[in-house]
């Protein structure tokens, strides 16, 4: 889309302090940072909302979130982190182009209670749960085929496969 921002940024038409790339994603760190190393994942592919992104996409993305959580975590000292993605206007989303977010936890935090905090329970929706479990029924099983039932590490001297991940790093540019 001409006029997002963050399809700028994967055309590289405005500079970003970018932390992972490749073919199908980039994660960079928020120029409105929550915390240290608050990082944004993002849908090379421009899609406004989860719901806009293709099905061959979604599993893709998370894999990129669990692995720069893992790094955030792990190079930045962080105890824990939020994961969370506003779709549509009405929850908040301010640039409409699917982003995650991952905030890291700290100890000396201003915000732990997370999740918690920013949406208080709905006393009155607890009462009605069998009328909403009613109304929505089962959604749809997803088939899992494509994803291994364990890790299935090498076996002997066997060389590990590359991951193909790859994360940026420079000193000076964004």
């Amino acid at each position: 889309m001409a006029d997002c921002i963050f399809c700028k940024i994967i055309g590289g038409e405005v500079p970003a302090f970018k932390i992972y790339e490749d073919a199908n994603f980039l994660a960079f760190l928020d120029v409105n940072p929550r915390t240290k190393g608050h990082a944004l994942i993002i849908p090379k592919h421009h899609a406004s909302t989860l719901l806009e992104l293709p099905d061959n996409y979604v599993r893709g993305i998370f894999l990129v979130v669990k692995k720069v959580a893992g790094a955030l975590t792990k190079t930045l000292g962080a105890k824990a982190f939020t994961i969370g993605s506003n779709n549509g206007e009405l929850s908040g989303q301010a640039v409409q182009h699917l982003h995650i977010h991952v905030i890291p936890r700290y100890e000396q935090d201003k915000h732990h209670a997370g999740f918690e905090a920013a949406f208080p329970v709905d006393e009155e929706e607890k009462t009605r749960l069998n009328e909403i479990v009613s109304k929505i029924g089962r959604v749809e099983s997803v088939t899992m085929e494509s994803i291994p039932d364990k890790k299935e590490e090498p076996k002997g001297d066997a060389p590990k496969k590359k991951s193909g991940w790859k994360f940026l790093h420079t000193d000076s540019d964004g």
